[in-house]
């Protein structure tokens, strides 16, 4: 990222992992990778408490180093923000990092869904809808639920001439998640917003479906 001059992490494998197998060493070299000399990293909780890096504790990440970014120009009210007075790099990235240090990105801190405690990728539910043949996009974004806080909708654009089903949508991703991270609910649209450089609009979709229903269970 800019912030951090650019480069804070080479997915390169360890001597360790020269005797795993192509698709074992295809797992390492698929994370983000470890950080390089000078750059220190460790996730955090919502509360800014240190979580273990053992590869299942989700938490932002947060960086450090004496090439990354002590503030944003003439900018004060944003630097704060993203910089602590130690040095610690709010990133707005949402990862795993194991005990060998390779992190692996689960999504953006204001795209994750936090339910019940627990955070949902995002980013894991849209690949995994894209999967299926009737779908040409996906998005997921987080709506109110009065019990957990937020739950998952599924929104997707049809392939042409195609309409996916809710329940084989729900009945794909039920073979890759547990119950608890599957979405609520899955809307059809049209098409999906988004940005000018043909990034996902999530924004203009929070705003399209604060306030969906989701049906009760």
């Amino acid at each position: 990222m800019t912030e951090m001059s650019p480069l804070g992490t080479v997915s390169a494998l360890k001597a360790k992992h020269l005797a795993l197998d192509v698709a074992g060493q295809r797992a390492i070299k698929a994370k983000a990778g470890r950080p390089v000399f000078g750059v220190e990293m460790k996730i955090v909780d919502e509360n800014g408490r240190s979580l273990p890096h053992e590869g299942t504790s989700v938490g932002e990440v947060m960086v450090r180093g004496p090439w990354i970014i002590s503030g944003y120009f003439e900018d004060e009210e944003a630097s704060c923000a993203a910089v602590q007075a130690d040095g610690w790099l709010h990133t707005g990235d949402v990862a795993a990092i194991d005990a060998d240090g390779y992190m692996q990105i689960v999504d953006r801190s204001k795209d994750v869904i936090k339910s019940g405690g627990e955070w949902i990728s995002s980013i894991d539910i849209e690949n995994a809808a894209l999967a299926h043949d009737d779908v040409a996009e996906a998005a997921v974004i987080a709506v109110p639920h009065p019990r957990w806080g937020e739950r998952p909708l599924l929104i997707v654009a049809p392939r042409p001439g195609r309409l996916p089903d809710r329940d084989d949508l729900i009945a794909l991703l039920a073979d890759q998640f547990p119950r608890w991270m599957l979405p609520d609910d899955v809307v059809t649209v049209p098409e999906l917003p988004h940005t000018a450089t043909g990034k996902l609009m999530k924004t203009r979709l929070r705003e399209m479906f604060r306030d969906h229903k989701l049906p009760d269970h």
